[in-house]
C-alpha cells in the first residue's frame, strides 16, 4: 500500500501547476485519497469506467449514467475491488450514491455551490481516460444555472472521457460539484458539474437495489425539454444567429434576472450586426451580475470594432477587475 501511495505522489509532480494561484499538486494528494475509480459491466460482457469520490462514510457519490443499467458496479481502490450494497439514485439529475459496508477511505468536505461567484478559481479531480491515479484541471466558474434547487456549474475546469462523476472542488478543498457533462462541438469549452446540494438531498432518500434507470438525464432530453442553457449552445457553435437569438429572448421573457439570458441575447444582435442592441443588452447583462465576464469581452470587441478607445480601455479596466490574467491576454493580443 505504501508503495502505491508513494508512486501517485511522484506521478502528481509530473502534472505542471498552473500558473494561476491553485493549490501545488502535492496538495492534491490527500483529496485523491476519496476519489475511486468505479467500474461496471454490462450486457454481453461490456465493460466501462467513471469516476467516484466519497461524499461521506461507506458512501461514493457518481453520475447515474456512468452505472445505469449495468449488470454489476464496483469501486477501485488501490487495485482492491469494493461492491456496493445498495445505491440512491436521482435518474432525472444524474447523481447516484454508491453504499458500502467496508469501505476505508475518508470522505472529503462538502461546500455549497450558492457561495460560488462567477469567475471564481477551482479544479476538477477525475480519472480521465481510465487513468489509474486522479488528475486534476484547473479553471473558473462560467456560470450558475439555477436548477432543480442547486445551481448547475459551467466551469473551464476540462475534463473527458472517465471523468464522470468526479469532484470539482474550489481552493479551499470543498466540494461544490460533480463533474457530470458537456455539451457537444468544439469551439465553445462547456463543462457542467452537478452541485453538491443534490447530494446531501438524495441521501435522505431510501435506496434501492437494482440499477435500473427510471428516467433519463435531463441533459440527454430531445433539445426542446432541455434548459434554456442547454439549447442556446448548438445554434452558437453552428453560427445559427437568428435560432440563438429566438431562444435567448425566450429565456429573458422566462427569466429577467438572467444575466446569461442577456448575455446571450446582445451576443446573437452582435454576430448579427446589431450593434446598439448588443450593447444594450449585454450592459443588461453586467447590471444583473458584475462579475459577468464574458458580456464584457463581448462589450470591448464592440468598442474595439467601433474605434472607440476610450471605451476600450474602460471596459479593459473593468475585465482586470475580475480577472486580472484575462485583461492582460487582451492587452497583449489587441
Amino acid at each position: 500500500m505504501y508503495s502505491v501511495k508513494k508512486l501517485i505522489l511522484a506521478l502528481l509532480f509530473l502534472f505542471p501547476s498552473h500558473l494561476f494561484a491553485y493549490p501545488p499538486q502535492s496538495e492534491l494528494f490527500g483529496l485523491s485519497e476519496s476519489m475511486t475509480h468505479i467500474w461496471v459491466t454490462f450486457k454481453d460482457g461490456v465493460t466501462g469506467t467513471g469516476s467516484g469520490i466519497v461524499v461521506k462514510k461507506n458512501h461514493v457519490a457518481t453520475n447515474c449514467h456512468v452505472l445505469a443499467d449495468s449488470r454489476g458496479v464496483n469501486a477501485v481502490k488501490y487495485f482492491k475491488t469494493y461492491v456496493p450494497i445498495a445505491i440512491y439514485a436521482d435518474w432525472e439529475n444524474d447523481l447516484c450514491i454508491l453504499k458500502f459496508d467496508d469501505l476505508p477511505l475518508p470522505p472529503v468536505n462538502l461546500g455549497k455551490s450558492d457561495n460560488l461567484n462567477y469567475e471564481d478559481k477551482v479544479f476538477a479531480l477525475t480519472f480521465p481516460n481510465d487513468n489509474p491515479i486522479p488528475l486534476p484541471s484547473y479553471g473558473h466558474v462560467k456560470a450558475l444555472y439555477p436548477f432543480n434547487g442547486g445551481n448547475i456549474i459551467r466551469t473551464s475546469a476540462s475534463f473527458t472521457l472517465g471523468s464522470s462523476g468526479g469532484g470539482l472542488f474550489d481552493l479551499d478543498f470543498n466540494l461544490i460539484g460533480i463533474t457530470t457533462f458537456k455539451s457537444p462541438g468544439r469551439r465553445f469549452g462547456n463543462f457542467y458539474c452537478i452541485p453538491v446540494e443534490w447530494v446531501e438531498r438524495l441521501l435522505l432518500e431510501e435506496p434501492q437495489i437494482d440499477l435500473v434507470s427510471k428516467d433519463r438525464p435531463f441533459w440527454s432530453l430531445p433539445d426542446e425539454e432541455k434548459p434554456f442553457f442547454m439549447q442556446i449552445i448548438m445554434p452558437m457553435e453552428k453560427k445559427k444567429w437568428q435560432k440563438m437569438l429566438d431562444i435567448a429572448k425566450r429565456w429573458t421573457q422566462a427569466d429577467e434576472d438572467s444575466a446569461d439570458a442577456w448575455y446571450y441575447l446582445g451576443y446573437a444582435k452582435a454576430k448579427m450586426g446589431s450593434l446598439d442592441y448588443a450593447k444594450l443588452f449585454l450592459n443588461q447583462a453586467y447590471k444583473l451580475n458584475d462579475r459577468h465576464l464574458e458580456s464584457l469581452v463581448e462589450l470591448y470587441d464592440i468598442s474595439v470594432t467601433q474605434s472607440d478607445a476610450n471605451e476600450s480601455q474602460r471596459i479593459l479596466e473593468l475585465i482586470k477587475v475580475i480577472n486580472p490574467e484575462r485583461a492582460n491576454y487582451i492587452a497583449k493580443n489587441s
